[in-house]
């Protein structure tokens, strides 16, 4: 597996300053880096592919911010409309993925436990899920067929409501889409990341790391309490040998595992500290 870091830490940074933030990422011991749309935005693809050359660096997979969940259900034309856009910048780079994180409307909720997942009642319907699903199964499928380009979930909490349901109606009914699964969001929302490599190894060929530090009722907690919960990779009760031993098993040597950090939690040294720390790991597997 290659070892990246997320630059959204670096928050507008990454498109005011692109080649410096790449800089500072590849000086930390990264191989790739995602950006995220919401910074960067997706016009200009010149500009990026020249910086990534200048500090010869991967873009990993570019994070798309434009997916709703619900849109999915009720509005699905927005919803491949907001994977279109990033399909067509990264239809031409060596790495093809989408990242791509269902939304919801946190606004008015974020007080909320996270146990009680999306607020919107459509997405607590099993039958609706399920429907979003395949309807999400059908864009990546054309998506891969026409930019050959890989959509790969990404998750937070609200997936894992309900016992999971939004999660694995995606596992069960988007056999085309895989998982950037975010280990850190699994884990505070009551499920084992290596429980679901174990179980769907196929469907992984990208994940986001974070650290925590579990808490009793950790589902309770809402969204920006458990946002601020993460710690410094490898500090936490993730169990990283564990982890990077499943991750060994599924990931292959062009896959990516990227580490995210965040504006607000940790800083240069953090990501410095914890790409060496993996590659520490990765190296005696």
């Amino acid at each position: 597996m290659k070892i990246g870091g997320h630059c959204v830490l670096y928050g507008p940074e990454i498109a005011s300053n692109t080649e410096a933030v790449l800089n500072r990422l590849k000086t930390a011991g990264a191989e790739g880096c995602e950006i995220g749309q919401r910074f960067f935005g997706v016009e200009k693809r010149d500009e990026l592919c020249a910086a990534l050359a200048a500090q010869n660096i991967e873009l990993a997979g570019m994070h798309c911010n434009g997916l709703k969940l619900i849109d999915l259900v009720n509005a699905p034309e927005k919803a491949e409309e907001a994977l279109l856009s990033v399909a067509k910048l990264l239809a031409t780079m060596p790495n093809k993925n989408i990242i791509a994180t269902g939304g919801v409307d946190l606004e008015h909720h974020k007080e909320d436990p996270i146990a009680n997942g999306a607020p919107d009642s459509e997405l607590h319907d099993p039958e609706q899920v399920v429907l979003a699903a395949k309807r999400l199964n059908e864009m990546a499928l054309r998506i891969k067929e026409e930019y050959g380009v890989q959509v790969h979930y990404h998750n937070h909490s609200w997936e894992f409501a309900d016992n999971g349901l939004i999660w694995f109606a995606l596992a069960d009914n988007a056999p085309a889409v895989k998982f950037a699964l975010d280990t850190g969001w699994a884990a505070v929302s009551g499920f084992d990341p290596v429980d679901l490599l174990e179980k769907y190894p196929d469907r992984f060929s990208y994940v986001h790391l974070r650290d925590y530090t579990k808490t009793e009722n950790a589902g309770q907690k809402s969204f920006d309490e458990a946002h601020a919960g993460y710690v410094d990779l490898g500090t936490g009760d993730m169990n990283y040998p564990r982890l990077m031993k499943a991750l060994h098993k599924v990931l292959g040597s062009d896959d990516w595992a990227i580490v995210e950090y965040e504006i607000g939690n940790f800083d240069q040294q953090s990501y410095t500290k914890a790409i060496s720390y993996l590659r520490g790991v990765r190296d005696m597997l």
